[in-house]
């Protein structure tokens, strides 16, 4: 197993892209070369929506970090190798969002893999000493109750429709209040 690159935030910035406000964070890793990474705003709240999250401080080192998972989980996935797959038989899949029986075994399949990034693939932190780039994200995250729950919304009817098919009963609207797993 090798070490992973240390990525040190220096400078946060903010960007209109086509039409949609972004996130820029730049870093600098151990070995002096620079990158940096844009996201959508919007993005921490559909983090909070997608995995249940309230803390802005996870919400954010997911994001960062996600950008060093493989596009898709395989079978040496670090939550299926703790048995977090769809089901028990042999072509059982990693849990991922899309695919999970309820929010919290997404999250949990989600957070082993953002674990095994931070020491496998790229560590992202702030710098060791002076004032963190990361507190302006901090600070104006734009997350609002009602985006979350209406993001919640579609994620839910979403992940249904994927692991399920098609209601039981056909839905007033598709504002429905989905339970919680």
């Amino acid at each position: 197993m090798s070490d992973p690159l240390i990525l040190t935030v220096d400078a946060v910035g903010e960007r209109l892209a086509r039409g949609v406000p972004r996130w820029t964070v730049h870093h600098i890793d151990q070995y002096g070369n620079g990158g940096g990474k844009v996201f959508p705003k919007e993005q921490l709240e559909w983090r909070a929506a997608e995995y249940g999250l309230t803390d802005v401080d996870e919400i954010l080192d997911m994001i960062l970090h996600e950008w060093h998972l493989p596009d898709f989980p395989d079978r040496d996935d670090a939550a299926a190798r703790v048995g977090l797959v769809t089901s028990v038989r042999a072509d059982a899949e990693p849990i991922t969002l899309m695919n999970a029986a309820s929010t919290p075994d997404a999250l949990a399949a989600h957070r082993l893999r953002i674990a095994e990034a931070k020491l496998v693939t790229a560590h992202v932190r702030p710098p060791s000493k002076g004032k963190d780039p990361l507190d302006i994200i901090r600070t104006q995250h734009g997350i609002t109750a009602a985006g979350v729950r209406e993001k919640r919304e579609v994620v839910d009817i979403h992940r249904w429709l994927l692991v399920y098919g098609n209601f039981p009963a056909k839905p007033r609207s598709m504002a429905l209040e989905v339970p919680r797993a």
